[in-house]
């Protein structure tokens, strides 16, 4: 994140020049005895450095301009002279990743005290220093493990405890953060770090402020993409599956994304995780996201389907209103795209749908072989030069889903004996001649 201005075209070579040259005599009034020369200069490179030229920002480097500024860090007489300076570390962490401008900034000891801003700066001060932390723990694991290494976790809750009273901006800043520090692979004792703050991520899904909501969904994906039933059960304690279902119904893509990710990672837990989420009423707003456009929230909400019909199928059978709706999300999603019909069966939806055609709910068994049939349906487009069977029909046979069609051509339901007939006359001709 950079600060102070967006990032224009490549000037010239000779305004990059003189601007280099600029740089050079500002630094050396860094080392000036008088605050008012320092405050000038560190302003004025500000400005300079936030115009994104990595060329500038190689030269301040070079300069010496970071323990300047890591100096400048420790003035509490002077906050602005501390603000400008978190202000240009912004701007030189704001690089692509695994960057040396980060590893610099590291190296010479500003982590530390940019986590001790957060406990004792005005609100400003707070803010720069968290763009300047959420930056360098972006840029890699081993930074974002430096930024933990040193506590940051504890003040920054204490910055979003009451997300209510808290500036806005900090708020969105805060929650920027937030989630920087928990992607990538957690660190071993992140849990114990992690899980007396969680009621506090469960708050900031209250808010009314969109960002703050994505940044803490991003949050708790990140916390639980590694499908540690220990941390999803830390997540679900916290009581944010409610909000999240409930959040879901938005269909906002921005929003929608970040839930069906952390929806996906709880199902990865064990039954007793999903049936939470079951009992939350996650299927019924499944089957509203599949009408969504947004080919990401589609994916992810697939996802969400295939992980919970893989995993518990013994609960499904048990429950007769879950297992409706699980078949007729599936089915909406077989009405989709080839892509979107080939990523539900590479999840076992195929199998998940011939399971269901045991249900003894006639509505039910007409809804799994209407999907099934489009299924099929699209499976015939990938015929040609060098597949030449129904890669989809292969699946349903191999699962035992084509001998359960082929009884349902005697079942009491019109509705139901009909679709198994035509599936077996259209895909399985011979199966169907010998049935009759």
């Amino acid at each position: 994140m950079e600060e102070d201005g967006d990032t224009p075209s490549s000037p010239s070579p000779p305004c990059i020049i003189n601007t280099i040259q600029h740089i050079r005599i500002l630094t050396q009034s860094l080392s000036s005895d008088d605050p008012a020369s320092q405050l000038e200069a560190t302003t004025e490179i500000c400005k300079l450095l936030s115009k994104g030229q990595i060329a500038l920002i190689d030269q301040a480097i070079r300069e010496g301009i970071v323990p300047q500024l890591v100096r400048f860090l420790e003035r509490n007489d002077i906050p602005q002279l501390q603000s400008k300076a978190a202000c240009i570390l912004t701007n030189i962490t704001s690089g692509t990743s695994e960057s040396e401008h980060t590893r610099t900034v590291i190296k010479h000891g500003a982590v530390p005290l940019l986590v001790n801003l957060l406990y004792r700066g005005n609100y400003d001060m707070k803010e720069q220093a968290l763009r300047v932390l959420g930056n360098i723990a972006g840029d890699s694991q081993s930074t974002r493990d430096d930024v933990l290494s040193h506590g940051a976790l504890l003040p920054l809750f204490g910055l979003l405890w009451n997300p209510t009273i808290v500036k806005p901006s900090i708020l969105r800043i805060g929650t920027w953060t937030l989630s920087h520090l928990f992607h990538g692979k957690p660190p071993s004792k992140l849990l114990q770090q992690i899980q007396p703050a969680l009621p506090f991520v469960h708050n900031l899904l209250l808010m009314a402020d969109e960002e703050v909501v994505v940044n803490a969904c991003r949050t708790l994906s990140y916390l639980t993409h590694d499908g540690s039933s220990k941390m999803i059960q830390a997540v679900i304690d916290a009581n944010v599956c409610p909000r999240l279902v409930e959040l879901l119904q938005s269909l906002e893509s921005n929003v929608a994304a970040p839930i069906l990710v952390t929806l996906r990672n709880l199902t990865l837990g064990d039954e007793a995780q999903t049936q939470i989420l079951i009992d939350n009423g996650v299927l019924p707003c499944l089957k509203l996201v599949l009408s969504s456009c947004d080919k990401i929230v589609l994916r992810h909400a697939c996802s969400v389907i295939s992980n919970i019909t893989r995993g518990n199928i013994s609960q499904i059978q048990a429950e007769f209103d879950i297992k409706q709706e699980v078949a007729q999300a599936i089915v909406n999603a077989a009405d989709g795209t080839p892509q979107q019909i080939q990523f539900l069966a590479s999840k076992g939806c195929i199998e998940a749908l011939c399971d269901l055609l045991t249900c003894p709910d006639p509505t039910t068994m007409t809804s799994c072989l209407s999907g099934l049939y489009n299924i099929l349906l699209a499976g015939e487009t990938y015929k040609g030069d060098t597949v030449w069977v129904n890669v989809y029909a292969e699946k349903v046979d191999k699962c035992g889903g084509l001998e359960k069609i082929e009884s349902l051509q005697c079942n009491d339901n019109n509705g139901v004996s009909t679709m198994a007939m035509d599936i077996l006359g259209t895909y399985w001709p011979e199966s169907g001649s010998e049935q009759d």
